[in-house]
């Protein structure tokens, strides 16, 4: 008995000391390298992918950090050319809910998430006299985010790194790297780093522009409004008669799941036969995608309605994925014109069911596995506006005198 309780006690041992041992980020990047190798993005992108993993391979050996580690799998997407695919910790961070529980809270404080975010040595009075001589039109420089943080933005060789600079966070301490952006695409930059609330590590395409954050929303210069966001109502379906020939719409999802599906379709049907005047504008800002469940309800609406009308899209960087597809095909159409500023460039794959949980368990992979053809060539390129609006003054107001010059 005795003899088997040493054995038993032994296995044990060595079970736990054996996935320890391969628990390292090496362990992750092969299984996630196992799941990539099925997707369509790396058969279209097979050249670049390989080139990509032999370099980080090579990384990744000496990585040692949850931080370190989340920042190679992502930058090893890059190369997939294919902007769903991202890896996040499984661990989601100051939720409210730990944020509302005291014990909850002080328990993450102490959690390998909460202190893996990396705090060089930089003089940080220094960093900021020469990031306060950046222009707008440099990525460099200082972007504040009202009510969260102010961070700074500097070069890191080819790349660029966002460290905070001051926190009224609970969560972010000054001197930590919140964010690594690495360029990439038409001027956007993958931005790999945590969630400004949460913690959690995230990753996601942004594009920095004339001292603009445009999906976060830091900005160099507070007093400025940055009007590209701003939309007619905070409702996710919204109708205003603007004048006696313009009739605005907002359309801010196309989710095609209960309750947002059923709110769409009530808000479509309220449409049919009622859009009765010449000029129409789809306001798709914002509209973060969703299925075609949801977008074909209203297409078929729409591309009935522009035979004989006029439609005025207007799209944003927030315009993502299938809002993208949608703005893409309805613009094709005659008689309509898309506004406003390049999307997301995030809609030639889509994501159906393939998530997976990587063998440490500090992250999860979300794949995508369907490809539409018909859109690769806007991947990591957006879809461009007909006509560009200004980001300073109202968009609502910029495409109403456009109207009033050109109807």
């Amino acid at each position: 008995m005795r003899l088997l309780l040493l054995l038993l006690l032994s296995s044990l041992f060595t079970n736990a000391y054996s996935q320890n041992k391969d628990c390292r980020c090496e362990t992750d990047l092969t299984f996630l390298d196992s799941k990539i190798r099925k997707t369509p993005a790396y058969r279209i992108n097979k050249k670049a992918y390989n080139a990509s993993y032999s370099r980080i391979l090579k990384e990744i050996a000496s990585v040692n950090s949850i931080f370190d580690c989340h920042y190679l799998l992502n930058e090893l997407l890059i190369s997939l050319n294919d902007n769903h695919s991202k890896v996040y910790s499984i661990n989601s961070g100051a939720t409210d809910e730990v944020k509302t529980n005291s014990e909850k809270f002080s328990e993450f404080k102490n959690s390998k998430l909460f202190n893996t975010y990396p705090k060089p040595n930089i003089d940080l009075d220094s960093l900021k006299s020469v990031l306060k001589i950046k222009t707008k039109l440099d990525i460099e420089g200082i972007y504040n985010k009202e009510n969260y943080m102010t961070i700074g933005v500097y070069k890191d060789n080819d790349n660029y790194k966002a460290i905070v600079l001051d926190s009224k966070s609970d969560v972010w301490q000054i001197g930590e790297i919140i964010y690594n952006l690495i360029p990439f695409g038409n001027d956007y930059v993958l931005n790999i780093g945590g969630s400004i609330t949460s913690k959690r590590l995230i990753a996601y395409n942004e594009k920095i522009e004339n001292g603009l954050f445009h999906f976060m929303g830091f900005r160099k210069d507070v007093s400025q409004t940055n009007h590209s966001v701003i939309t007619l109502s905070d409702k996710t379906y919204y109708r205003e008669e603007l004048s006696d020939k313009v009739t605005y719409i907002k359309i801010g999802s196309f989710n095609s799941w209960n309750p947002t599906l059923s709110e769409a379709e009530k808000f479509y049907e309220t449409l049919k036969g009622s859009l009765n005047k010449s000029i129409l504008i789809v306001d798709l800002r914002n509209n973060g995608g969703g299925g075609e469940r949801n977008s074909n309800i209203i297409y078929k609406i729409l591309k009935n309605y522009v035979k004989e009308n006029k439609i005025y899209l207007l799209v944003n960087h927030r315009t993502v994925s299938n809002a993208e597809q949608f703005a893409q095909k309805l613009g094709k159409l005659d008689n309509c014109l898309i506004f406003g500023s390049r999307t997301n460039g995030t809609l030639a794959y889509e994501i159906k069911d393939s998530n997976y949980t990587l063998p440490c368990n500090n992250y999860i992979a979300v794949l995508t596995s369907k490809k539409h053809s018909d859109y690769l060539e806007f991947e990591s390129q957006g879809i461009n506006p007909d006509i560009t609006l200004n980001f300073d003054s109202d968009w609502i107001l910029q495409l109403n005198n456009y109207i009033s010059e050109n109807n």
